[in-house]
């Protein structure tokens, strides 16, 4: 009987080396999401404002043959250079590790001229905005020099930079669109707001709005909710009432994104510091701003009594809250900017608001403004929007657990059957 060659055992493993797990290569998901939001964002200031579509019979592509225009200016092609250069930056970060150097640029220029291409495309059926030929070459080009900037760094920014520890330190792997989010989070508060941080608003300027498909839906179905709205008591001329208010909606709007920055984190990141850095910024950005749309006043006139003790009694709740399990915080979040969303929602205007005494227009910022006021009406819905897919997440992993634990039940019952089986024969 011919004995069987038994295969030589396979090598140990070779041990994991710490110390270069820093210098692989890997790629950046917080650039892909940074790119489509970006993308988005080009698209918006490309588009805006969105009505008046017309068809006036000339072709999408003729602005490439057109003539120069008659009014441009410096800061117009500075403009057009300096927008496009994040997009460039973040298609080449995009593209770590797979296509890097002259290849990730040159495909970053191609994207650049592509995106800049389409849009000036549309604008052709926008009366309000001018097609130039003048426009894509100066958005391609800088699309071409962010990347060519970027594309030197890339290995150092992804691989083995810093921002790239913090991030694996700080913050659970799959966070890169709550970690957008929450830096998107300050530039949402530049657009004026009667409650400081009051965002959610998107419902109330539906239903104000006679000529919206929203308050026509809801004239059709449910004619009643108008009505509840005037009725629903919060209609004041009492002062303290009104700052009882905006404290309430302060409070709910910072105590909500701070603990939804938090579950994005891990238990060993420095969550105060970070959520006091990102207070701090957006303090300064909306002082920054207000002090350049209304440099005749004081640049923290939104900055009210109300304000101050929410913003000062929250924090301080926020101590204890942090110390919660993350399921229980990501709760609390969803509450917390849901009541925010409720509050800025059914609250009438503020008699007592800053702004409501400046006569704001939106100026020579319009389109900045506009931006900053969606991302604000938008931002505890996108918030809502991850917590809920963070909870799917979990949910089925959870499941994918048990069900795998079950399989290797059946299979251990299976073979102690086979086992006894086997041992009861002669």
């Amino acid at each position: 009987m011919l004995l069987e060659k038994v295969p030589p055992p396979s090598p140990p493993p070779e041990p994991r080396q710490p110390e270069l797990e820093g210098w692989l290569p890997r790629h950046s998901p917080l650039a892909r999401v940074g790119l489509v939001c970006f993308t988005l964002l080009v698209a918006y200031a490309s588009l805006y404002p969105f009505t008046g579509w017309a068809n006036n019979g000339i072709s999408p592509f003729a602005f490439l043959t057109a003539p120069k225009p008659r009014y441009i200016t410096e800061f117009d092609l500075l403009t057009n250079v300096i927008g496009y250069c994040p997009f460039g930056a973040l298609v080449v970060l995009s593209l770590h590790p797979r296509v890097s150097g002259a290849r990730a640029t040159l495909i970053a220029f191609v994207a650049g001229a592509l995106l800049s291409a389409v849009m000036e495309a549309l604008q052709t059926w926008l009366p309000t905005r001018i097609s130039s030929n003048i426009d894509l070459i100066t958005n391609a080009l800088g699309a071409l020099l962010g990347a060519a900037v970027v594309a030197p760094f890339t290995g150092a920014l992804i691989d083995r930079g810093t921002l790239t520890r913090l991030r694996t330190a700080w913050f659970e792997p799959h966070a890169s669109f709550a970690i957008v989010l929450v830096v998107l989070w300050p530039f949402a508060q530049i657009f004026p707001q009667e409650h400081l941080f009051g965002m959610g608003g998107i419902v109330r300027e539906w239903l104000t709005d006679p000529d919206s498909w929203p308050m026509a839906w809801v004239q059709a179905y449910f004619p009643a909710l108008i009505a509840w709205q005037d009725n629903v008591g919060f209609r004041t001329d009492d002062m303290q009432m009104q700052l009882l208010l905006e404290t309430a909606v302060t409070a709910s709007s910072w105590i909500g994104t701070a603990l939804f920055a938090s579950i994005a984190m891990r238990r060993t990141a420095p969550m105060l510091r970070i959520l006091a850095a990102l207070l701090t910024a957006a303090l300064i950005i909306k002082a920054t701003v207000s002090e350049l749309q209304f440099p005749d006043d004081n640049a923290f006139n939104w900055l009210s009594e109300g304000g101050r003790f929410a913003l000062l009694t929250s924090s301080l709740v926020l101590v204890l809250l942090l110390r919660l399990p993350r399921w229980l915080r990501a709760v609390l979040a969803v509450v917390a900017l849901g009541g925010l969303v409720v509050l800025t929602n059914i609250l009438p205007s503020n008699p007592y608001a800053w702004i409501s005494e400046q006569g704001w227009r939106m100026g020579r910022f319009i389109h900045f403004n506009s931006l900053a006021q969606w991302l604000g009406w938008l931002w505890p819905f996108m918030a809502f929007f991850y917590v809920v897919w963070r909870f799917e997440q979990i949910s089925l992993r959870r499941r994918l657990q048990r069900r795998a634990h079950r399989r290797a039940t059946a299979r251990a019952v299976a073979a102690a059957t086979d086992s006894r089986r086997a041992s009861k024969q002669p």
